[in-house]
């Protein structure tokens, strides 16, 4: 006799369903098993919500089928075979996989019951359909986004920086929840401020993961509230996203389903992309946007990854190029063999040569402590600076500069006082159109997109008119000499950025090993500024032999010299013997 217990799967596939989907199945299965004397087993009822049907990667069904592996009942009930799967391949592989276990599916809608011989040819022909059905169901989504986005709505394209808002008339969905026209894009203020802090921080050399770590720090909410906050692969996906420079792509990808069920997204073809260029939806100015790009095609070079791409690349840079951990980091080369200069010694601070040498392909042996190559270079880029000559061209080209922009500035002002006049007189005009009765919908659009244009012309002739009533003066030279004065400090503070500047006034820095007729070998600074000799200055005094320079180099302990040997007492040459008279033992004393 057959097993006559039963199993039930019910499932629906989308969001927007109402969950009572679900109870509204497991209920017309009950009523089946009721009318076949099937006995439905509580503790196997499988449900998946909100889950496509053409996935196979689905929980409950999975369940359900590792129960039935172990025979746990003789019978699966589902409302419908489109339940079970919406890809044919899939479910005829599962149902012959329960034939196989002893199982029967018995399906409510479609009166089918696999136990019998006629329902083969009909599961074909139920599992057609519905797989056509999917298809048919996608393209024709696809159908009403395309006409959507060329009505100048957006399409399931939230940003963060941006707010959606509903336009148009509200009209009752067939779900009875009243839907508007569609929704267009807005920037969210407070959004689009994280948005311009993160990218100026990146233009400014800080890395991603100390970006993500002071945002995290800081307790900046993002789109989605999440345990882990910000991420650097969210941080990096911002940055590359044009969305920010007002350009919005729709169509760049479709979406491929597996033989998992899952999605994975192809790339279109360029003619079907839909761009909508918004220059109201810019929140990065084009400047920043060059100089943020500009590193991540660095940074990339570093690392140039992606697919189909394996191990080392000739398009490979070096990653203390982009990001330097000292101040002349992969700004030296060497004047004999024209290799690359950095650390190859780690005593004390570090010393700097030949990297080419020390691998045995240079002959040049000459190295020189990193903090004393940094010094004298920055000495020099300190005294170029501190000259009164180059002072003055500084306080005469800021000069210049401020007064074209005083110049520009009442020019722009009164260009932005005419055009907000313009626009109110305008949007006066609109208001006493609308208020005759005679307003139509294109009238309320053109008014919606008034009333930001005018708030941002406002904001705009206020910051200039600040700007006018400010008087710009140029810095004093006193002011710029203090300024040069902690110039160690000021470059120290950000070394990534300050190395870039650095390599941009002095590059390239050439290394030329000196030997002298007596003495160490040195070397040879030549930059864009100078030639410096890399030797510590003498501290023993004008009666030290000015022909040696040995002591110059291990006096400064720049060579981690042994610890200090501090006796105690006198020393001698030979360990002195010390004589003490000889014990005679018990024994010796009684025998004699």
């Amino acid at each position: 006799m057959p097993d006559r217990s039963a199993a039930v799967y019910a499932r629906y596939s989308s969001a927007n369903q109402s969950q009572n989907s679900i109870q509204d199945q497991i209920s017309s299965c009950r009523r089946y098993a009721a009318e076949h004397e099937l006995t439905i087993l509580e503790n196997h009822i499988y449900t998946d919500h909100a889950v496509s049907g053409a996935r196979r990667d689905r929980e409950g069904w999975s369940a359900l089928m590792s129960s039935a592996a172990q025979r746990c009942f003789g019978v699966v009930v589902v409302e419908d075979l489109s339940r079970m799967s919406r890809d044919l391949t899939a479910m005829l592989n599962d149902l012959a996989d329960l034939k196989d276990l002893g199982i029967s599916v018995s399906s409510v809608a479609d009166n089918i019951d696999t136990l019998k011989e006629e329902a083969l040819l009909v599961l074909q022909f139920k599992g057609i359909i519905n797989e056509q059905h999917l298809r048919d169901l996608r393209t024709k989504t696809h159908r009403g986004q395309v006409g959507q986005k060329e009505r100048g709505y957006i399409v399931g394209e939230a940003t963060f920086g941006y707010r959606s808002e509903p336009v148009g008339e509200f009209r009752a969905h067939k779900s009875g929840r009243p839907r508007p026209d569609g929704y267009r894009m807005r920037v969210d203020e407070v959004q689009a401020a994280v948005v311009r802090r993160i990218f100026r921080e990146y233009a400014d050399g800080r890395p991603l993961t100390r970006i993500v770590r002071d945002l995290n720090r800081d307790a900046v909410p993002g789109r989605y509230r999440s345990s882990g906050g910000w991420s650097p692969g969210t941080v990096s996906r911002m940055l590359d996203n044009l969305k920010y420079t007002g350009v919005w792509i729709w169509n760049r990808t479709r979406n491929r389903r597996t033989r998992s069920g899952r999605c994975r997204p192809e790339p279109r073809p360029e003619s079907e992309w839909m761009v909508n260029i918004d220059e109201e939806l810019r929140i990065i100015d084009q400047p920043l946007w060059e100089a943020v790009q500009s590193r991540r095609r660095k940074v990339r070079g570093v690392f140039p990854g992606g697919r189909g791409r394996r191990g080392f690349s000739t398009e490979q840079r070096s990653a203390v190029e982009v990001s330097p951990p000292h101040l002349l980091s992969g700004a030296m080369e060497c004047g004999a063999c024209g290799g690359g200069v950095g650390l190859v010694s780690g005593k004390g601070t570090g010393y700097y040569g030949c990297f080419a040498a020390a691998k045995r392909a240079c002959g040049n042996r000459v190295k020189v402590p990193r903090q004393l190559a940094e010094d004298t270079i920055l000495r020099s880029v300190e005294a170029r600076l501190a000259d009164a000559g180059v002072i003055r061209r500084v306080l005469l080209a800021v000069e210049r500069q401020l007064g074209s922009l005083s110049r520009e500035v009442p020019d722009a002002l009164s260009a932005k006082r005419s055009d907000l006049r313009r626009e109110e007189r305008r949007q006066a005009r609109l208001v006493e159109f609308v208020a005759d009765g005679r307003g139509t919908k294109a009238v309320r659009e053109e008014l919606e997109k008034l009333e930001p244009r005018i708030a941002d012309l406002r904001a705009e002739v206020g910051g200039l008119e600040r700007a006018s009533a400010t008087k710009m003066r140029a810095p004093t030279e006193a002011w710029i000499r203090g300024q040069v004065g902690r110039l160690r400090s000021v470059l120290e503070s950000r070394t990534s950025k300050s190395a870039d500047l650095l390599r941009r006034l002095l590059c390239p820095i050439r290394l030329v090993p000196v030997v002298p007729a007596t003495g160490r070998p040195y070397f040879q600074a030549h930059t864009a500024l100078d030639t410096l000799e890399l030797l510590a200055e003498s501290e023993s005094g004008e009666d030290s032999d000015p022909g040696a320079n040995s002591l110059r180099w291990w006096r400064r302990r720049e060579s981690n010299p042994g610890p200090r040997i501090r006796p105690h007492g006198t020393l001698h040459a030979y360990p002195r013997l010390l004589l003490r008279p000889r014990r005679e033992s018990a024994a010796e004393t009684a025998g004699g």
